[in-house]
């Protein structure tokens, strides 16, 4: 027998609509194992602006998992609320949050989930066919855009066990963004993933994040929280502040050489861009757009960047380095 939830809506305010995409209020979540209660949330309070991208951190068990899907509307929780676009997810049924997730949500999942029969554009289809909205040749249009978005439209016909793990985890990406998400999950980005190729795919995630979704990813590789805009950090299913979270996948030795690493491949980036520039002004050209300079970054370089490759284009302007201003995508250079 499938329970079904009220129908009613209930709404928050308007000054906390504008404010808020998503809010989650005393949320307590308990299974039942036999006879036995086991909490896995217990109490946790937490607001989300549009357009951030927020990590859920801590060991193995803490709850991240179980938040990220009530947030996704994939469980009821408990006990408490949560609201999406001012909408109380806990007063919809099964049929009205299969709606949401389907116009509102795209998920990444861990071990990816995608269909073995089905090529990476059939996996990248899926939702499209689901939503109804477009014929099938709009449909494998935008599918093959969305693989191109995550640089694998030249392996689009080839099925997941043709694929490499990060090759698999971009095409769940593609698929996530193929209904237009405003909200998009990532449970472990790169849990499975080798150290190099994880930085690939969180390099990725955000890009797409600055395109406008707001991002949550539970995680427990410590490397994450450079990606994120805020990081929560969660332990026996509450939020805590304050304290050190153990359990995760990067030591502090890890970090420093990771980050070391990262700042090498920065200088070499910064050396290219401004002898691309200079180039240019040899021939008078004086407004450069940033997207033909990363064409000529070896991507290599690209991957390794601990920061977005437009914001490292401001840094230059801003320590002097490049004469002029950077708006929209576009270095407009002083003709001296």
């Amino acid at each position: 027998m499938v329970l079904k939830r009220p129908t009613q809506n209930l709404t928050v305010s308007s000054q906390m609509e504008s404010k808020y995409k998503i809010v989650v209020e005393g949320i307590h979540k308990t299974y039942l194992l036999g006879a036995t209660a086991v909490p896995a949330l217990r109490g946790v309070d937490l607001k989300i602006k549009p357009g951030e991208f927020v990590g859920l951190m801590g060991p193995s068990g803490c709850g991240k998992t179980t938040l990220l899907n009530l947030i996704g509307g994939l469980d009821y929780p408990t006990r408490g609320k949560i609201y999406l676009d001012n909408q109380d997810m806990s007063r919809l049924d099964e049929n009205q949050l299969a709606d949401l997730r389907r116009d509102k949500i795209g998920y990444v999942f861990q071990f990816y989930n995608l269909l073995p029969l089905l090529t990476a554009l059939e996996n990248v289809m899926i939702p499209l066919h689901f939503q109804g909205k477009l014929s099938k040749r709009a449909r494998k249009r935008k599918a093959m855009e969305l693989l191109k978005l995550v640089k694998l439209d030249d392996r689009a016909n080839h099925t997941p066990s043709e694929l490499s793990g990060g090759e698999q985890q971009r095409v769940a990406i593609a698929r996530a963004f193929a209904n237009d998400p405003s909200i998009v999950l990532l449970d472990e980005p790169t849990g499975d993933l080798d150290s190099k190729t994880g930085i690939e795919i969180l390099n990725l995630l955000r890009d797409l994040n600055r395109k406008g979704a707001t991002f949550i990813a539970a995680t427990h590789d410590a490397a994450v929280s450079e990606y994120c805009s805020r990081v929560v950090h969660l332990r026996d299913g509450k939020i805590v502040t304050g304290l050190e979270i153990s359990g995760l996948k990067e030591t502090p030795e890890m970090r420093e050489a990771r980050l070391k690493v990262q700042e090498q491949y920065k200088e070499m980036c910064e050396r290219e861009i401004l002898s691309i520039i200079r180039e240019q002004i040899k021939l008078q050209r004086y407004e450069i757009r940033s997207s033909y300079l990363k064409e000529q970054i070896d991507e290599e370089i690209l991957a390794n960047l601990p920061l977005h490759f437009d914001d490292l284009i401001q840094e230059l302007v801003q320590r002097g380095e490049i004469e002029g201003e950077f708006k929209s995508g576009v270095i407009y250079l002083i003709n001296c």
